[in-house]
């Protein structure tokens, strides 16, 4: 009867230390395949394949990791970023802190807004304000800062509502940059972005539109009010997810076409 009831006591104990612990949160891990088929030299088509790979580690730490690959070539990570809370700052690090605005087109082919150069940098955001510092080799002299970038966003009951400005520590150029999201217009949400460059002394912008699962856009700069129309539909089958686009160049009268096939896990 006794070690029945010493028994009893242990139990009791280990219950109530288990309840006082605090919970242990397990990183999850999730990830996507996607293939892309988009056109290539002499209109013909190719594909591409990326493997997205993130970790969650709730409020103790974030890691994002994108890696790609094609056929035929080695694995490669494309953009990394790790961040954590330091007494209630939140503080990030990799080369995927870019504050500026970003466009729904492809940057490179397609796209008009100004898109200062940000490659690794330290980020550290309170409340609605981010500031970002760009290194230019954090590998050898983290003392050489190459740009710094600044960001206020807020959300409203009607809309969001983000300025942001990059300055180029070589050339002493600004770029500043404004977006507008969410903004509800009938059946559609609507957004805009605009960048000028003070160097240039040029303005560029973007317009975007959502319905359902389509999202279109519109881009130009002051020289050519319109330059690009374009978009995307995006439908998930289980654990699939097919996208269609397309951007036509209103200059060249060029239709890009693109396919997209991803799967989560």
């Amino acid at each position: 009867m006794r070690i029945l009831a010493l028994a009893m006591v242990a139990a009791v104990a280990a219950t109530a230390a288990a309840a006082e612990a605090p919970a242990v949160v397990s990183p999850v891990i999730s990830g996507k395949v996607q293939l892309d088929v988009t056109e290539t030299a002499g209109n013909n088509y190719g594909s591409s394949m990326k493997l997205d790979f993130d970790v969650d580690a709730g409020d103790v730490a974030t890691v994002d990791l994108d890696f790609s690959a094609t056929d035929g070539n080695a694995l490669t990570l494309d953009t990394w970023t790790v961040g954590t809370k330091i007494a209630g700052l939140g503080v990030a690090f990799g080369d995927n802190n870019d504050l500026m605005p970003e466009t729904t087109a492809d940057a490179a082919a397609n796209g008009t807004l100004a898109n200062p150069a940000m490659t690794e940098s330290l980020m550290v955001t309170n409340n609605n304000v981010s500031v970002a510092i760009g290194l230019a080799a954090y590998t050898t002299d983290l003392a050489d800062v190459s740009n710094l970038q600044g960001a206020y966003a807020v959300d409203t009951s009607a809309f969001g509502l983000a300025v942001s400005v990059d300055y180029n520590r070589t050339s002493e150029n600004y770029v500043w940059g404004s977006a507008i999201s969410g903004l509800a217009v009938g059946a559609v949400t609507a957004g805009s972005m605009l960048t000028y460059d003070n160097d240039a002394d040029h303005f560029a912008y973007e317009g975007t539109v959502e319905t359902g699962a389509i999202t279109a856009y519109i881009n130009g700069d002051e020289d050519d009010a319109t330059q690009n129309v374009g978009g995307e539909y995006t439908t998930a089958l289980g654990g699939t997810e097919f996208t269609a686009g397309a951007n036509y160049d209103l200059d060249t009268e060029d239709l890009t076409p693109k396919l997209g096939l991803s799967f989560n896990f």
